[in-house]
């Protein structure tokens, strides 16, 4: 036996070409035929879905939420308060005119030199002066009024909150 040789020719070439063609009109037919059987099911699963009382909830146009993977609110509900100070000498909250209840107030304690001091109606809630960082007070607040104050400049540096 002998090594075979092979020889380029034109009716070679011809007859891949054929092969080819047949198997790119194959490949054409059942790319298609899948497309079209996942249009039909899909179509059956819609229609199915459609007649299904499991989502007679939502409203149409509507996509159903899972509410355990909505953000919950900060603090089990309850309304936050921002509060701030600052080396600037800044002392603030983000209301100063609340209305009575329960509060979640975060204060942002910049400063090694001041700190925030809430008090007033029997409450009392403060960050330290040589403290920073974020500080979190929950707390209730009845109407009334209360003083927020930087403990060693209170004359300066200072503002009512008024609940009511």
């Amino acid at each position: 036996m002998g090594a075979h040789r092979l020889t380029p020719s034109f009716g070679g070439f011809l007859s891949v070409v054929a092969v080819y063609s047949e198997c790119m009109k194959m490949t054409t037919a059942v790319v298609a035929a899948v497309a079209a059987a996942g249009l039909v099911l899909g179509s059956l699963g819609m229609a199915s879905a459609e007649s299904s009382d499991a989502h007679s909830h939502a409203s149409p146009g509507q996509i159903g939420e899972n509410r355990d993977l909505a953000p919950q609110r900060a603090g089990a509900g309850l309304p936050k308060l921002l509060g701030i100070v600052n080396d600037d000498r800044d002392i603030e909250i983000s209301n100063r005119t609340p209305i009575p209840g329960r509060y979640k107030i975060v204060v942002r304690d910049s400063t090694r030199g001041h700190n925030w001091h809430l008090y007033g109606n029997g409450k009392s809630i403060s960050t330290t002066v040589r403290g920073t960082g974020r500080w979190v007070f929950k707390i209730r607040l009845p109407a009334g009024n209360y003083r927020v104050v930087c403990d060693p400049h209170f004359d300066d540096m200072e503002f009512d909150l008024i609940v009511r």
